[in-house]
């Protein structure tokens, strides 16, 4: 049969198995990494399957820790066979998991301020990498830094990429952006290799109040990731990070957060937080940054309610000409000012109604607002949902959406096109009987 296949027939039966290969290899590596006394599952996911572009999990588990391995891989000969997204091998450090070490691939903390970015080294602590507001999505390319946007630097970069941060020039959002739902916003990204993917995610990032002592805490170094997705093993500058929160009597939080990044810029800042009751919780930092262009300043408030009937947050920040985070770097027109505020109203059991409002003011006097508004409700099985985005800038103009979802048949579990492993039956001794 061979004889008879064509060329292109060739090319995609020898990619193919260049893809399988990898996997084996790529699990039978983490197997090798970790004690087989120690494990537990070896466990495959398939995330995302089409011929362009398919994205691999494979992980080794055990009690104390785990070993991971993500890639991507391509049949299209004019892309990358297999790409390498993340490697890393986490230790658990105490019984309750909180404590972590991970050294390989990870994503940086932030605190009530700061950019997260992709790096690899180590990172030792209990905080969760990345921030709520973070899109942290490990399928999307970046070219250059592999500095993560927040959900706020992706809609001001959809109006005018001169006001983007440097992540959200990499990470471009299209016009199809879906209204708040109260809870997260819908972002329809596309990375630096033309993909699209819908990314949910809140607009503010609640703040996280922590009890007495120091026990929340992340601290990361290493080297920042560049081109990643696009690359397997580029790195660049020495990258370092650390986010630390303590409880303080009277029922206050006090964090402090650091970046730095190799002749490129030091910054340092800490925040206050504190509930006040049922009015809600109520928040405050500043910080100072170092660069080429010079010593900046920010400052920062908010504000969150939450209750049953309703959630209400309020962001607001004001910064120097020369302030820099490492996701602002090369910005020629810098932020001066960006408010964020969202409300989400819970009408009845099956209907909410819900309202999102941004805006920023940069240093050349460059201003943009956005607006989006939002109604749900429960129809039979289904949902009915309006949505209506507005915004001031030119040339951008409003935007309405209606849609209606059902689902059609039983509902069932979703489940991944490669199982779990059970080493343990795996390697249970064959019992021969006659």
């Amino acid at each position: 049969m061979a004889g008879f296949l064509h060329d292109d027939s060739r090319s995609l039966l020898i990619r193919t198995r260049r893809v399988g290969v990898s996997l084996g290899v790529l699990v039978l590596a983490a197997c090798a990494a970790t004690p087989s006394s120690e494990l537990d599952v070896v466990r495959v996911d398939a995330r995302k399957i089409s011929f362009q572009h398919s994205s691999f999990s494979a992980q080794v588990a055990g009690d104390a820790g785990s070993v991971t391995q993500t890639f991507a891989a391509s049949l299209d000969p004019k892309l990358t066979t297999v790409t390498r997204l993340e490697s890393s091998f986490t230790q658990r450090l105490d019984s309750e998991g909180r404590e972590q070490l991970r050294v390989g691939d990870s994503v940086s903390s932030v605190g009530m301020w700061g950019s997260s970015v992709r790096f690899g080294g180590m990172q030792f602590g209990t905080r969760a990498s990345g921030g709520a507001d973070v899109v942290t999505s490990s399928e999307l390319a970046t070219s250059g830094l592999a500095v993560l946007p927040t959900v706020a630097d992706a809609l001001f970069a959809s109006l005018d990429s001169r006001q983007a941060p440097l992540a959200s020039r990499r990470l471009s959002t299209t016009r199809s952006t879906k209204a708040f739902n109260g809870h997260s916003m819908g972002l329809q990204l596309r990375d630096a290799l033309g993909r699209t993917q819908s990314v949910d995610a809140p607009m503010i990032s609640s703040v996280r109040l922590v009890a007495e002592g120091c026990q929340d805490f992340s601290v990361g170094f290493g080297k920042v990731r560049r081109d990643y997705a696009i690359e397997s093993n580029e790195y660049g500058s020495t990258f370092a990070n650390t986010t630390v929160a303590c409880g303080m009597p009277l029922g206050f939080t006090v964090e402090g957060h650091g970046e730095y990044l190799d002749d490129e810029v030091k910054a340092f800042g800490v925040g206050l937080a504190r509930r006040f009751g049922p009015l809600g919780t109520a928040s405050i930092a500043v910080a100072s940054s170092q660069t080429d262009l010079g010593s900046g300043w920010l400052a920062r408030v908010g504000f969150d309610h939450r209750n049953s009937w309703f959630n209400v947050a309020v962001r607001s920040r004001l910064q120097s000409r020369e302030f820099r985070e490492i996701n602002t770097l090369e910005l020629a027109d810098p932020i001066m000012q960006r408010d964020l505020a969202s409300i989400g109203i819970n009408l009845s059991d099956s209907a909410s109604l819900a309202l999102a409002y941004a805006t920023q003011t940069t240093w050349a006097r460059e201003r943009a607002n956005l607006l989006a508004l939002r109604q749900s409700m429960s129809i039979g099985s289904g949902s009915l949902s309006f949505s209506a985005g507005h915004s001031v800038a030119e040339h951008i103009g409003s935007s309405l959406f209606i849609s209606y979802q059902r689902p059609l048949g039983s509902p069932r579990r979703e489940r991944s096109p490669i199982e779990e492993f059970d080493l343990e039956s795996m390697m249970r001794p064959l019992s021969l009987s006659q």
